[in-house]
């Protein structure tokens, strides 16, 4: 009775874990949110719950030797089908990997409840949780690396002139590591997609304005700002 009361208690813990990690991804709207997270984190220290104690009466048969590590060791590669189904790619943008590297992360958090480490499995779940709310925005990340890479997508003339002006005006702003890449070109237009370095602290909205209203710029749009 004793020992079905401690392993509850390890599939509580293992909830309530999964849960707090959970809870940060339901608040940004994510696909994986605290119902998912809870139900990996569960199922993981089921597993490694039968996987430690679920043999014990074939285990305590003489010439019967089993390795209990083996069941465990397959939800680390089980897990990612799961991770995988939360990544999403929209035009060139990758979205997703964070919730997924959490669920994978809940897992290897359940295996640990399931073992009886409750102070790591704790101390882990502290310290994702406090990675996903701080560093979400890339707020301090961007403030620590003092530059943010500024992806643009941007549909202008095709003559050269507007080109040379598109480009004199990224030089005028401070701009620099300037790339384009050419992605389409006829009769009435040219699209291009930059990448440019920009200070943390660059004013993009009015980067933005200024740039739409340059002779022959058609449409200018972020499509990605990341450190």
């Amino acid at each position: 009775m004793w020992q079905s009361a401690d392993w509850t208690v390890r599939l509580l813990v293992a909830a309530l874990c999964g849960g707090l990690i959970g809870f940060e991804r339901s608040k940004l709207r994510k696909s994986a949110g605290i119902r998912t997270h809870m139900v990996v984190a569960v199922a993981a220290a089921l597993i490694m719950l039968v996987s430690k104690y679920g043999f014990a009466d074939v285990v305590s048969t003489n010439g019967i030797d089993l390795d209990p590590s083996r069941i465990a060791a397959q939800i680390v590669s089980g897990i990612s089908f799961i991770g995988a189904g939360t990544i999403l790619v929209r035009r060139s943008q990758i979205s997703g990997l964070t919730t997924a590297a959490g669920v994978w992360a809940v897992a290897a958090i359940g295996m640990a409840v399931g073992a009886g480490l409750y102070a790591i499995s704790l101390i882990a779940t502290l310290m994702i949780v406090l990675v996903q709310r701080y560093f979400h925005d890339d707020s301090l990340i961007n403030a620590l690396m003092r530059t943010v890479r500024m992806r643009l997508h941007i549909e202008l003339s095709p003559d050269q002139k507007t080109v040379n002006l598109l480009k004199d005006y990224f030089e005028q702003q401070g701009v620099k590591g300037v790339s384009f890449n050419l992605l389409a070109i006829n009769d009435k237009m040219i699209v291009l997609e930059s990448d440019a370095l920009v200070n943390y602290r660059f004013d993009t909205n009015r980067f933005l304005f200024e740039l739409k209203q340059l002779p022959g710029v058609f449409m200018v749009q972020v499509t990605n700002m990341k450190e």
